[in-house]
């Protein structure tokens, strides 16, 4: 079954050049409306009951997170289309929401296409969506707390303090808690370190990630290996060694 998708963009340029790439490389992905502007977005959702829409963040009048906190209820998923922005990108990633760069590329849009297609995450739209916003703003004032991860039953909303460390499991992350629990989710774990690396997290491994607020001390050796409160043993390489310790 083919998916029903809107494209909202203020721009018209765009809107031409993604519908071309969906008619390219995503055949089960049918556009029915092309809509310039919030405004006609809101009625295209309203019209055609869309399975995805891609939209753009910054349009005049009505922006796109204005434009959803304008819908009562999100039965749709939402593929966010976005300028490069630092924190609008660290905000996205932190979210686990779904985001192409402009220009958008071939293959990163055949990539979204797919995760839409492998993932029921509709009843998560709207709380991810809500916290994507206050992410942004947290991101501003220098307040995050809370980060999503992506698990195979949803999404997980932590706490940044409670993560004592994670550890690559092939395609996977194994996030270990301060209470001793662990979490795997769906995602490298050089994802979860473009998530983690703003907020005094540190990869000292391959395979590790710490919390650095957790670290009890550091044991000398050719890389040497680090002691968090638990007292559990994590060894550093010995490339990353010099950088772990101007950290302390």
């Amino acid at each position: 079954m083919k998916l029903k998708a809107l494209l909202i963009d203020d721009e018209k340029n765009c809107l031409t050049s993604l519908a071309y790439d969906l008619e390219q490389h995503c055949p089960d992905v049918e556009v029915v409306e092309q809509c310039l502007g919030s405004k006609a977005g809101l009625l295209a959702i309203k019209k055609h009951q869309p399975d995805l829409i891609f939209l753009d963040i910054d349009m005049p009048y009505i922006n796109g997170f204005e434009m959803l906190e304008m819908i009562p209820s999100i039965q749709f998923a939402t593929i966010f289309t976005t300028a490069y922005d630092k924190y609008a990108l660290q905000a996205f990633k932190i979210s686990a929401v779904d985001f192409l760069l402009k220009p958008v590329h071939s293959e990163a849009l055949v990539q979204a296409i797919e995760k839409v297609r492998s993932q029921q995450h509709l009843k998560n739209a709207e709380k991810q969506i809500q916290f994507l916003i206050e992410q942004m703003q947290a991101i501003e004032s220098d307040s995050v707390k809370k980060i999503a991860f992506p698990t195979f039953e949803g999404i997980e909303f932590v706490n940044l303090k409670d993560i004592l460390y994670c550890q690559s499991d092939n395609n996977y992350t194994d996030v270990h808690m301060v209470d001793g629990s662990h979490l795997l989710i769906s995602k490298t774990l050089r994802y979860v370190e473009e998530m983690l690396c703003d907020f005094h997290f540190y990869r000292v491994h391959n395979s590790f990630i710490v919390n650095l607020n957790y670290v009890k001390r550091y044991v000398k050796g050719d890389g040497g290996y680090l002691v968090l409160e638990n007292g559990k043993d994590i060894t550093v390489s010995r490339s990353k060694k010099a950088e772990l310790l101007k950290m302390f």
